[in-house]
């Protein structure tokens, strides 16, 4: 069987269930982790929200560079295939016409697709179409935390056909309205969950390749120490890794 993994930025899926891609690579199954906003920042200057954001990862211009670097070592580690998509992350975007950015404070990246950018959820739907192959089981993320680039994502995913999970966007779920998003969905006669097993090696594996994006731990925990330890604890409590569906013939937008 192979698993396909959307992944709205380079740490996303691992982050979010590495242990279960690590579990299936152990397995002997086949797995691709994507990651949908794969592209470099345009050329030219950066907008000041890019600059600040990366002066908040303590990181030089080239951040871009490193960080596809961390991801193909992650990946590496979990022995899971890596892509890389050419859509830019959502700071880095500009209008072709105006060249300025469509989102200038990190409260837009909250809010929304800008107007001029509803067309990427058509675009990316139909790039993954014509890049899946045939009978694979995708796995994408639930949106949660409301980021563009996870919205994006879950949007295009949403209309596939065949068999598709959903995993909760981590770190954003560990917020109170991550966690309020997951009692509803408990609640919703439109979604189900089921609960993927895991191995010490493979939590172990998971934790690794966590620690491979060095330029964004600092961003969500203080030490190394609580990164394995909050994973960890993560997993063991879940009994492994959760992931959602929709419940065929629902209401797509119920829930």
């Amino acid at each position: 069987m192979e698993w396909i993994y959307l992944s709205p930025h380079f740490d996303d899926v691992v982050f979010s269930c590495g242990g279960l891609v690590r579990e299936q690579t152990l397995g002997g199954n086949i797995v691709e982790i994507w990651t949908i906003c794969g592209g470099g920042p345009p050329s030219g200057e950066l907008s000041p929200l890019a600059k600040e954001i990366h002066q908040s990862w303590n990181a030089p211009d080239d951040v871009y560079l490193i960080r596809q670097k961390e991801d193909q070592q992650a990946c590496d580690y979990l022995e899971a295939y890596s892509t890389h998509l050419r859509i830019p992350d959502a700071m880095y975007r500009k209008s072709l016409q105006t060249k300025k950015p469509y989102y200038t404070s990190e409260e837009d990246l909250f809010q929304g697709l800008h107007p001029e950018e509803d067309y990427l959820v058509y675009r990316l739907r139909q790039e993954l179409i014509f890049r899946l192959p045939p009978d694979p089981v995708v796995i994408a993320p639930l949106g949660i935390g409301s980021h563009i680039d996870h919205q994006l994502t879950h949007q295009a995913a949403g209309g596939l056909d065949g068999t598709v999970y959903y995993y909760a966007d981590y770190p954003y779920v560990r917020e109170e309205e991550g966690a309020r998003f997951l009692e509803e969905l408990e609640e919703s006669r439109a979604w189900t969950s089921k609960i993927f097993p895991i191995s010490e090696q493979a939590l172990e594996d998971w934790i690794e390749a966590g620690l491979c994006y060095q330029s964004q731990l600092g961003t969500f925990w203080e030490t190394e120490a609580d990164f394995k330890e909050e994973i960890r604890h993560r997993a063991e409590s879940l009994g492994g890794v959760r992931l959602w569906r929709k419940i065929e013939g629902s209401d797509p937008g119920e829930g």
